[in-house]
């Protein structure tokens, strides 16, 4: 395990009020729809300035629009799970006191980081163009699962133990299965 995951792991198995746990929020909110967006599209601008994509805007719009149309819902949908069910954030400084598998969790462990990469993608599409967006959810999408598999399911397994493992093994990644369910757990 490595120091960041150790240093997570200092805030597991305490209780959160909901306003220590919105607080918590904050940060993660600031940082993951405003401030890296804004980064990643401006580092994927660069080589989408070499891709020769000429698509009509309103064509670009729509994808846009319908990125936003399945971003915005998902995520909402997780975090009221983890709120709720989890009695958590997903913020790792006020983490769920349970494993939640319910809601957009039975069917893809990762529903927020499928939500922020359809998210990016319209943000990029919106600063630039369609090849911004791509370039964009790519970058997103890499950084995202480097975090996931590199802090995050470590973090989780140490916290949730053998349901987690099983957790992992049942539901895919972040790719949603309606075949995948958690009823056993």
């Amino acid at each position: 395990m490595n120091a960041l995951t150790h240093f997570f792991l200092r805030f597991t198995g305490r209780r959160y009020t909901p306003l220590q746990r919105a607080i918590a929020m904050v940060p993660g909110i600031l940082i993951f729809l405003v401030l890296s967006p804004l980064v990643i599209v401006s580092v994927a601008r660069y080589p989408a300035r070499l891709v020769p994509m000429h698509l009509p805007r309103p064509f670009e719009l729509a994808v846009m629009a319908g990125a936003l149309l399945v971003a915005i819902p998902l995520m909402s949908w997780a975090l009221v799970e983890l709120w709720t069910r989890g009695e958590g954030s997903p913020a790792p400084i006020a983490p769920t006191t349970r494993l939640v598998t319910t809601g957009p969790y039975n069917w893809c462990r990762n529903p927020i980081e499928l939500g922020t990469a359809l998210y990016i993608l319209a943000v990029g599409i919106c600063c630039g163009s369609l090849a911004t967006g791509l370039f964009s959810l790519v970058l997103g999408l890499a950084l995202g699962i480097a975090y996931i598999k590199g802090i995050e399911e470590k973090e989780m397994l140490a916290r949730f133990g053998q349901p987690y493992a099983l957790y992992l093994q049942k539901v895919p990644f972040m790719i949603p299965s309606r075949s995948a369910t958690m009823k056993d757990l």
